[in-house]
């Protein structure tokens, strides 16, 4: 089969791709696909590349725009692995208006539901999708049978081209991948990125909680620093009362995602002012240490440590009221 023609059967929609074959609202039931979850990648002998192909098979269909139906809303359910916190900042209001007044510009991809019948789950396009249910409007989509693998990893490459999920997200992203069972390999391929920076990105995503993620969102402004600074100054609390005493500020929640994370990372920011105490020793023409005197933010401390204390100790304590009156007096005293 020539080139022409091998791209030609790629794009030519199938009956099996397209649940009864419908271009409308009036789907036929989506025939279900079978789970193919980790480790039984290599029982079928699909291998990585042949799961990279399928996705990039998938993305010309909705590129071409062959075999765009039309879905109810209500019939679409998110993908397992979720990519996305939910903020609907200024993008998702930008995109909300466009759909709104221009409609959809693209299709978005789906997969007859494994679990479901007669429904389908959404590999990209979740915010439009979302649009158009708040909207009251069908979702067009494009049809295709996928894997578990191949369905994460055309989310993750998608995303990945767009380049609008934050640093965090992605993080979360491939957690949830690895806590499903799906091989480095795999994640590797939906985040476009090498080990090293999966590793880097799956350790930093462990280190901050999931409930301060949530309560701060994707912070696209962040980066790989700022979170992992982040992560360092909460491993340095103390105890959590600073954490959840910031998390539940009103100004805290009312604030945009990239504004919550600095107020975050400033409120749990170290306190260096407080400087360790200095402490100086008094000691006489002759060397003989006598006293301590231990400076440290707004108190000067005086300590007797040295041999017969107690009774320069107590000589001090005496003279107390007299030395402050002898203070107070050279403090009044014109210069």
């Amino acid at each position: 089969m020539s080139r022409k023609d091998t791209l030609k059967a790629m794009l030519t929609p199938r009956t099996d791709e397209l649940p009864g074959g419908h271009s409308s609202l009036e789907l036929a039931a989506p025939t279900p696909v079978a789970h193919v979850r980790s480790g039984a990648v290599g029982a079928m002998g699909r291998s990585l590349g042949q799961i990279a192909t399928a996705a990039e098979r998938a993305r010309a269909l909705v590129a071409s725009g062959a075999a765009v139906v039309d879905i109810p809303a209500e019939k679409l359910l998110g993908s397992f692995a979720q990519d996305r916190l939910d903020d609907e900042g200024t993008e998702y209001e930008t995109l909300f208006n466009a759909i709104k007044e221009s409609g959809q510009k693209s299709p978005i991809l789906v997969r007859p539901h494994p679990d479901r019948p007669d429904y389908y789950q959404i590999a990209y396009g979740h915010r439009r999708a979302k649009i158009l249910a708040k909207l009251g409007r069908p979702v067009r989509a494009v049809v295709q049978d996928l894997t578990d693998e191949e369905l994460v990893v055309i989310q993750g490459q998608e995303n990945s081209a767009r380049k609008d999920l934050s640093y965090i997200e992605r993080g979360l992203f491939a957690m949830t991948l690895e806590d499903q069972g799906f091989d480095r390999a795999v994640i590797m391929s939906a985040l476009s990125m090498e080990k090293t920076q999966l590793s880097r990105l799956l350790a930093l995503a462990k280190s901050v909680p999931k409930s301060v993620v949530h309560a701060i969102g994707p912070a696209p402004k962040a980066g790989r620093p700022r979170w992992t600074a982040l992560a360092e100054r909460l491993s340095e609390l103390p105890d959590m009362s600073r954490l959840d005493e910031v998390l539940a500020d009103p100004k805290f929640q009312q604030a945009d995602t990239d504004q919550r994370f600095v107020r975050l990372f400033n409120a749990i920011a170290p306190n260096r002012g407080a400087a360790k105490p200095r402490k100086v020793a008094v000691k006489t023409d002759a060397g003989n240490k006598i006293a301590t005197v231990e400076r440290g933010g707004d108190t000067v401390t005086i300590i007797v440590d040295a041999d017969g204390s107690r009774e320069f100790g107590e000589f001090i304590a005496a003279k107390l009221l007299e030395l402050y009156q002898q203070f107070e007096e050279n403090k009044e005293a014109p210069i």
